[in-house]
């Protein structure tokens, strides 16, 4: 130890404090990107004991967390809403742009983004709702024998009906539009 008197230490602490934050702001900045290539590193190579710890903590503190999340989500409602709006947007563009701009349904034709919806062409699991099913689609890559964009009139007729009323397509036609779980044939 440089002063063994703890009041010329203490003066020297005081008197040389903002050089001090500034070399530990440098070195910060210096070593950051290289302590979250470490991280990252670390969490890849580790990745399933990182899973199994997140599940297990997830499991222990599941009811804080869903409170704790609950919260956050009232506390800041126009900012989650905003955030989910401009997240889903920019999905539907990305699927635009592999599964086409239009709706899928032969004779349709709309192209205005706030009325296309993705559908799945064989159905999809009832339980699973909202992004999922964007996040489905993106993971298979958007894949055009399982996905397709439709307006959202079409995509409902075809789910309850099982076809296109207003554009007389049924079934098997070449939009790839068949029965869903909830298909009623008669009109």
């Amino acid at each position: 130890m440089p002063f063994k008197d703890k009041e010329k230490r203490k003066a020297y602490n005081l008197a040389h404090r903002e050089q001090q934050r500034d070399y530990d702001r440098l070195r910060y900045h210096a070593r950051k990107e290289e302590e979250k290539a470490r991280r990252n590193n670390y969490r890849h190579t580790h990745l399933e004991d990182q899973r199994a710890y997140d599940r297990a903590h997830y499991q222990a503190h599941r009811e804080e967390i869903k409170a704790k999340s609950k919260r956050y989500r009232l506390a800041h409602r126009d900012q989650v809403n905003v955030a989910s709006r401009t997240y889903r947007a920019a999905m539907l563009v990305e699927a635009m742009r592999f599964l086409g701009s239009t709706c899928g349904c032969p004779g349709c034709g709309v192209s205005e983004l706030r009325f296309l919806t993705i559908d799945h062409i064989h159905g999809r699991n009832t339980k699973k709702r909202g992004h999922v099913s964007l996040l489905e689609a993106k993971a298979s890559g958007w894949d055009k024998t399982q996905f397709q964009i439709l307006c959202a009139n079409c995509n409902f007729a075809k789910r309850d009906r099982g076809f296109c009323p207003v554009h007389q397509t049924a079934p098997g036609q070449s939009n790839g539009h068949r029965p869903g779980a909830n298909a009623q044939l008669s009109l």
